[in-house]
């Protein structure tokens, strides 16, 4: 694309003088890719007047294309702004962008890592569909194994900046030749059973032994959280209606559903991030909802949220250690400023981040998406909670990091004995993780 100097050539020459090569980009996250100050519509007929289009040709070609995308009621839809539509519309919008400049290269970025299954489903079958039509050549880039396989015909596989195996998509994998491919093919969750502990990359590079081990069944116990017909709606129309809920002691119950299913929601009442409209929230028996300041401090070292987003949750300005122990100086646990600061070191050490006492000093950027997600967990755990809701946690994270971070969640719960709300759009992963899953509509 041309945003930073490359070697790459195409069609035989270099890209800087191969301009007349039409390239058109969808991004990753299309809340940050799109302008919020200007209606969707307008920055699809932007897109359209890079090709020389008029104004008013630009328009019509937006509307066409906004259609061709299925973004419902085409004349509506252009005239909001990003905010008001959902993530899986917002990433029609960036599709209908690219394709508004005719693109005979089509680059893909982690299209639909931000969306649910369902969503995500649809967007891959949306660009098959499109690249069958209009015949462009497309670049799928994605951690997602499974993305990869619905749309792409080769495979070339990087690590560190290094192609390690490339070849037509079936045969890649079914069979790996490279210990890094065979080691991301392993690190997903088998759909047939739940392994004690996840392969990691890692133990394939270094020839480890894999475990044959399985999870052992969950006997279930006494209830810690339930939730009876609870209620909420925003500007008028319901999100949640009579919901029912229970979690008990020591269990990982799945929650799963589509985009405005109303997943999060149910995550932020749990916490007192957002008040239900109706029924009732009970944690060992007593009501939860409606509790005053000194009341839901309480609660909140004993529910505790692992978010998706590690980095916009952590303080860029704050070292990881500071940022940890502050929750335990808010709750005054752990005694002493130095007795706090070795309990960051033993939960930074817990979590499995390497070198805890340098960690400790380090600032959130200077992290993987991988690590910062364990200095979130290791935060979360700073205060001690009983119960544990981890909110797409994984979602961002490529296969074998997510398989490390679900060891990890799985090793904390067998040693302190949570319990988990896991949230997800990932059927295999939800799979693995829970014991019992809720479904939402």
């Amino acid at each position: 694309m041309d945003l930073l100097p490359s070697g790459i050539h195409a069609e035989g020459r270099g890209l800087s003088e191969a301009r007349a090569l039409r390239r058109a980009m969808v991004f990753q996250e299309p809340m940050t890719a799109l302008n919020p100050t200007m209606r969707v519509g307008e920055q699809i007929a932007e897109a359209a007047q890079s090709r020389g289009k008029s104004s008013t040709e630009a328009k019509a070609y937006a509307l066409d294309w906004m259609a061709r995308v299925q973004l419902p009621a085409p004349e509506l839809s252009y005239r909001k702004y990003p905010h008001q539509m959902s993530g899986g519309q917002r990433q029609r919008v960036m599709i209908a962008m690219a394709m508004a400049q005719d693109p005979e290269l089509l680059i893909a970025d982690e299209p639909t890592t931000a969306l649910d299954h369902f969503v995500a489903h649809e967007i891959l079958g949306l660009l098959r569909d499109l690249q069958k039509r209009h015949g462009f050549s497309m670049l799928f880039i994605s951690h997602d194994l499974d993305a990869v396989a619905a749309v792409a015909d080769d495979l070339y596989v990087l690590r560190s900046g290094e192609c390690v195996e490339h070849g037509p998509l079936n045969e890649v994998i079914a069979r790996p030749q490279h210990p890094y491919t065979q080691g991301l093919l392993a690190s997903r969750p088998p759909e047939d059973r739940k392994p004690l502990r996840l392969p990691t990359v890692q133990d394939f590079i270094e020839g480890r032994p894999i475990s044959a081990l399985e999870r052992p069944t969950y006997v279930p116990s006494e209830v810690i959280l339930e939730v009876r017909a609870l209620s909420k709606s925003f500007g008028g129309s319901p999100v949640l209606k009579d919901l029912d809920l229970v979690l008990h002691e020591g269990e990982t119950l799945g929650l799963v559903g589509a985009s405005g299913s109303g997943k999060s929601t149910i995550a932020r009442c749990l916490v007192n991030l957002a008040q239900p409209d109706g029924g009732e929230i009970r944690y060992r028996g007593k009501r939860i909802d409606g509790l005053d300041r000194a009341g839901r401090r309480a609660m909140a070292r004993e529910i505790q949220y692992i978010f998706q987003d590690p980095f916009s949750s952590l303080s860029p300005r704050m070292r990881i250690g500071e940022a940890i122990q502050e929750a335990m100086q808010v709750h005054r646990l752990w005694g002493t400023s130095e007795e706090q600061k070795v309990k960051v070191l033993d939960l930074l050490e817990a979590v499995g981040l390497p070198e805890p006492a340098l960690a400790y000093a380090k600032y959130p950027h200077e992290f993987s998406g991988g690590q910062r997600q364990r200095i979130g967990i290791a935060r979360t755990l700073a205060v001690d909670p009983r119960v544990i809701i981890c909110d797409e946690s994984v979602a961002a994270l490529d296969v074998s990091v997510q398989a490390q971070v679900l060891n990890v969640l799985n090793d904390l719960k067998d040693r302190f004995q949570f319990s988990y709300l896991f949230i997800s759009h990932d059927a295999r992963v939800v799979r693995y993780m829970s014991d019992r899953t809720v479904v939402l509509g």
